[in-house]
């Protein structure tokens, strides 16, 4: 906790390699200077698989790319980017 700032809000990245909910970092939405979507498209045995990245900037810290998620359509995708935003501008939960 900063002093006289409130609490400090960190929100999750989720981990590519871990368990379905484990997070690989946790971030502060305040401290993100900007970041950007990026979906590659692929296949598997089930057909298109659709894999969305960010591209981060913290402060004080250089680029970095981080896996948000592994879909089956482009609205999945949508749907997994704009509840990344919803999660990032959200209100402060106490």
């Amino acid at each position: 906790m900063l002093y006289g700032q409130g609490m400090v809000r960190l929100i999750p990245l989720p981990d590519r390699d871990g368990r379905p909910g484990d997070a690989r970092l946790w971030i502060n939405p305040d401290h993100i200077t900007s970041v950007a979507p990026i979906v590659t498209r692929g296949g598997d045995q089930n057909g298109v698989v659709f894999t969305l990245a960010l591209d981060l900037k913290l402060e004080g810290l250089p680029m970095q790319r981080a896996w948000l998620a592994t879909c089956h359509t482009a609205d999945e995708t949508d749907r997994e980017w704009q509840q990344f935003l919803d999660l990032v501008t959200g209100p402060v939960v106490p």
